[in-house]
């Protein structure tokens, strides 16, 4: 039991399956901060995912799939803020509309393009190849963990160091969150509110689609219908957990990942399947619970 839970394996998957959470959480901050509500994350991966599938099939190329697949989510995060920004929707209900009918569109075009349904194989879908980096690999334990990912899981925790630079030490994240915080006052400072929601919202969209293109570009080759699998809306609770914070949304990521992980190696023993694969969402509203009593005790000593 020791070395499933703290075994390289474990913590290797952690790392691999906390990556597109990472990315769709990390960008979704900046929307967070700004002030807009977004809980369409999971459309969004969901759309990536099946287009990062279709450039990879076209080209046989992953880099192309996961252009082809930003390209996209960021047609559907300017429909999305075109509806908030500019008609007036309510964004709950444009939320919601997205991730309703994403499975569906996806399952439209999968059939439309391929004349199939559930899921689509092919030879010309290319993932990405795993990187061994040369120093590293060689360290006991660490080197099993770190070494060995695909390009995108490095990049993930890039961008979420490069995403808190942005927020906490430049002028940009600054009006990102005066934004956020307080529109009247950023408004009154000469800040374009509609500016830096747009420029949020952009982000937000880019990451989804790398988020999104991650799913079945990770090794698998192959999109099925509602691959996401709810990892948009863990997303979103990483989000609220580290409130926007890249770096706290980045580690809250990470313990769901770890949930995630000990699903897969705990499948080999002799545990009901039911409780296993409720594992990473018992994390989920454990965090949230322990999140929201300390937030209210903050509040009170505040008050």
């Amino acid at each position: 039991m020791f070395k499933i839970l703290f075994g390289t394996i474990t913590f290797s998957a952690m790392l691999r399956m906390s990556a597109p959470l990472i990315l769709s959480a990390v960008g979704g901050s900046f929307n967070n901060r700004a002030g807009t509500l977004n809980i369409a994350h999971e459309a969004i991966m969901l759309i990536g995912a099946f287009f990062a599938v279709y450039g990879s099939y076209l080209t046989s190329n992953p880099w192309i799939g996961l252009l082809v697949a930003i390209g996209v989510c960021l047609i559907v995060s300017v429909i999305y803020g075109v509806f908030v920004f500019h008609i007036g929707s309510n964004p709950m209900v444009v939320s919601i509309a997205l991730n309703t009918g994403a499975g569906g569109f996806t399952a439209l075009v999968l059939y439309s393009l391929f004349r199939i349904r559930g899921s689509l194989v092919d030879s010309r879908i290319k993932s990405f190849s795993v990187i061994d980096i040369p120093f590293i690999k060689n360290i006991p334990w660490l080197g099993k963990i770190v070494s060995g990912q695909i390009a995108l899981v490095y990049i993930a925790f890039l961008f979420a160091a490069i995403a808190w630079i942005v927020m906490y030490r430049t002028t940009f994240g600054l009006h990102i969150r005066a934004v956020g915080m307080n529109p009247k006052a950023a408004q009154t400072a000469g800040i374009s509110i509609l500016k830096y929601k747009w420029i949020a919202n952009i982000i937000c969209g880019i990451a989804d689609g790398a988020a999104g293109a991650f799913l079945p570009l990770c090794g698998i080759s192959m999109f099925t219908e509602d691959m996401s699998s709810g990892r948009g809306f863990l997303a979103v609770a990483a989000i609220l957990i580290g409130q926007g914070n890249p770096i706290k949304v980045m580690l809250s990521c990470l313990l769901f990942g770890y949930a995630e992980a000990l699903t897969v190696s705990l499948q080999n023993i002799n545990i009901p399947s039911q409780i296993v694969l409720m594992l990473p969402y018992v994390a989920t509203v454990f965090v949230l619970l322990v999140s929201g009593i300390r937030n209210l005790k903050t509040q009170k000593d505040v008050l």
